[in-house]
């Protein structure tokens, strides 16, 4: 007898997601906090893995996943035993509302911890801020408790059936704490809110020590200034320009006898340096340091409304230029109170203007041809000139302002034992960048497609299983630079040199590696790799300390 083939799996990386979930001892610990119910034949943990690889595999609608599920290798990616047919729509959606009212955001709350003793992850200072995500379909719940899922306002300032999506990650981007809010929420509420959810994480998980809260200019107020006190935490924000204490430590930067630090560089790909000037005041009865801070490099943003007020200034002053040649004065009189009235209303930031009254002696207009020979007529008119230089002085000074924006920090000079100066604080501000780069993942389409179920309890969980999924992509991201290095790339796509790649892009090099099912003469089942892995591919494994046998 023959050995026969019984299937071919198309596998690709998520092999790699299952060892590594298994690894960090996820299934056991969501079955402890959702017990399988006594009638159903699968467990919480099959249903929330098969939605994490199918994220992972480009999702799809739940009604479609018992499909997706026949093309994979379900057995060795999740459990011996466990058959497609039991990961139908019906399934996975009871098991939706089970880890609802199991508390879903407990659930994913006590994954996050685990995932973050498991790997050793700091837990000195955390990023947050907050995204919106569109859904379609009517949603409706009797209970005010829910998800409220409602038209809100996104980023874009369009008007759109939303939910909320915050995140509180590490300095690596790791989320510790998420949540599906309101669609109209605004950050203001959220942030006092999600301090005090941090808190509780803390003491869950017996930690009880000080840490740093990074948000954007949001977070200025007096709730969450009182929040991040009562949770044993640090506050690092933007001050928003409308603060009156915000505005004095502007004006005060402009000062002549101020000291700035010495121009410094963080590691940012635009090469900008940086100057910071630190004073102090207090807000809401809270003492606060103010840093003033410098970039070399102007915000494209800023520079763009720059560029438009600089233009649509000289605009103006052409107009007002010409029509005031247009329109000469008959007594000298008229053109004086003119001029007066003229300078008065100009006030030009980027030009310098010279105004005054020129006479003009002129042939005095009649009616009819003259006669040949007559003697013109002369009068006196006097028109205004309007002399407009371009003032680069002042072009830089507002460049230099607008290059300008102020950090609000209850941080102490010094913390931990390590100085915690303005050019730290900075470097902690300036690493927002790293939760902000998440909601790049939550809003791929690859990962996150629109989101069809009918009950808002069930969207509420799949935002949860999003950041669970997030957790874990960053977590093999983390892994695998380490061993990437300019030294030693990876071959990318088109023979690119990967030297900090995504994890995406670690995934497209598994692409294409399937698993084949055989069946022995004797009938037991055998896998095999419908290929040798390359020499990248088994570096990377590896490096994560895995082999061969996570497919086989």
């Amino acid at each position: 007898m023959d050995v026969q083939v019984k299937a071919v799996y198309r596998n690709s990386y998520l092999n790699i997601i299952s060892a590594l979930v298994k690894e960090l001892g996820l299934p056991p610990l969501i079955d402890h906090l959702v017990p399988a119910h006594p009638q159903c034949q699968t467990r919480a943990s099959d249903a929330v893995q098969a939605i994490l690889y199918n994220m992972f595999d480009g999702r799809q609608a739940l009604v479609h996943l018992e499909r997706w599920a026949q093309e994979i290798d379900l057995e060795k990616l999740i459990r011996s035993g466990l058959h497609p047919s039991q990961l139908n729509d019906d399934a996975l959606a009871r098991h939706l509302d089970r880890l609802y009212e199991a508390d879903i955001h407990k659930v994913i709350s006590t994954c996050l911890i685990q995932i973050y003793r498991k790997e050793g992850l700091s837990l000195r200072a955390f990023h947050a801020d907050t995204t919106d995500k569109t859904v379609y379909g009517a949603y409706e719940s009797a209970s005010l408790e829910v998800l409220q899922i409602t038209h809100g306002y996104n980023r874009h300032h369009r008007c759109q059936k939303q939910i909320g999506f915050g995140l509180v990650g590490n300095e690596d981007g790791i989320p510790f704490y998420g949540d599906g809010h309101d669609g109209n929420r605004s950050d203001k509420a959220w942030n006092p809110e999600v301090l005090s959810r941090i808190h509780e994480q803390f003491k869950q998980a017996k930690i009880d020590d000080e840490w740093i809260y990074v948000a954007d200019s949001a977070a200025m107020t007096k709730d969450t200034l009182a929040q991040t006190k009562a949770a044993n935490a640090f506050l690092v924000t933007r001050g928003p320009s409308s603060l009156r204490i915000v505005k004095r430590a502007l004006a005060e930067a402009e000062a002549a006898n101020i000291t700035w630090s010495e121009p410094f560089a963080l590691a940012e790909r635009n090469g900008a340096t940086h100057r910071v000037w630190e004073t102090a005041s207090t807000y809401e009865g809270h003492p606060v340091r103010l840093i003033v801070v410098e970039s070399s490099a102007l915000d494209q943003r800023k520079r763009k409304t720059l560029e438009k007020e600089r233009v649509k200034e000289a605009e103006l002053l052409r107009e007002e230029q010409e029509r005031w040649e247009r329109h000469p004065f008959s007594c000298r009189e008229d053109a004086e109170q003119a001029l007066t009235s003229l300078k008065a209303s100009l006030r030009p930031r980027f030009h310098r203007v010279k105004a005054a009254v020129e006479e003009i002696v002129r042939p005095k207009k009649r009616r009819g041809r003259p006669k040949k020979g007559a003697e013109l007529d002369m009068e006196t008119v006097y028109a205004l000139r309007l002399n407009v230089e371009f003032d680069q002085d002042a072009w830089e000074q507002a460049k230099r302002k607008a290059s300008r924006f102020v950090l609000v920090t209850t941080v102490p000079k010094e913390w931990k034992g390590q100085p915690m100066d303005a050019q730290e604080i900075l470097k902690l501000y300036k690493g927002q960048i790293s939760v902000e780069m998440n909601f790049a993942f939550l809003k791929d389409p690859f990962f996150t497609d629109e989101i069809y179920v009918k009950k808002p309890e069930r969207v509420a969980v799949l935002g949860d299983l999003f950041l669970l999924a997030l957790a874990i992509y960053r977590v093999f991201q983390r892994r695998v630079r380490p061993f990437i290095t300019p030294e030693h790339p990876l071959k990318g796509a088109g023979g690119r040199k990967l030297t900090r790649p995504t994890g995406q892009a670690i995934f497209q090099l598994f692409q294409y590696v399937n698993v084949i099912l055989l069946e022995l003469p004797d009938g037991r089942i055998q896998r095999a790799l419908d290929r040798p892995l390359n020499p990248d591919q088994r570096r990377i494994l590896q490096g994560l300390g895995m082999d061969e046998s996570i497919y086989v």
